[in-house]
């Protein structure tokens, strides 16, 4: 079950206007750079963790958008890099960046690192990872915008894109379910 953070700041601004003050901005930041939390924000934010985390990159910071810079990690070497999730998703560059390791070991890699992925969420906080989870985390997520909630609001982002070793079951979901409000 999804458990939202407790914390006292308050909030000056509304997080639909982009910008929030206090330790749940920050926190919102963390998750969605200079985005509000609209529901196509927040799932392209899951599935471009999903994505990354499948390629090999960490995020650094908050989803920011497609076309805009966003500060990964290169899980083969610890390289901090800048990268637009546009090319990150079709796998490019094929160089990763200049200094890691070489392009034959790449693979080997990626499949080392993919064996920590579970499809179920260990995390304390827990992570939506099933359709039902994901359907209930929008439902939250919609809610507590309506209401101003921010506390809430943060609390649905994290559980629809925090870093977990489920991202890849917790996209799998927020497709499946984008298929079948179609």
């Amino acid at each position: 079950m999804i458990q939202p953070e407790d914390t006292e700041t308050v909030i000056s601004k509304n997080p639909l206007a982009g910008t929030v003050d206090g330790a749940i901005g920050d926190e919102l930041g963390a998750h969605l750079s200079g985005l509000g939390p609209t529901l196509r924000n927040v799932t392209s934010a899951a599935l471009a963790v999903a994505r990354i985390d499948e390629l090999g990159w960490a995020p650094l910071g908050g989803y920011p958008g497609s076309d805009v810079l966003w500060p990964v990690a290169c899980l083969m070497c610890g390289t901090p890099v800048l990268r637009f999730y546009s090319h990150l998703r079709r796998a490019r560059p094929a160089m990763r960046h200049r200094g890691c390791v070489p392009q034959d070991q790449h693979s080997y890699l990626l499949t080392a690192l993919s064996a920590y992925r579970t499809d179920t969420c260990p995390c304390r906080r827990g992570h939506a990872t099933a359709v039902d989870e994901v359907a209930q985390a929008i439902e939250g997520l919609q809610r507590a915008v309506r209401r101003d909630d921010h506390r809430q609001v943060v609390a649905h982002v994290r559980a629809l894109t925090g870093p977990c070793p489920a991202t890849a079951a917790r996209a799998d979901a927020i497709r499946a379910l984008q298929r079948a409000s179609k």
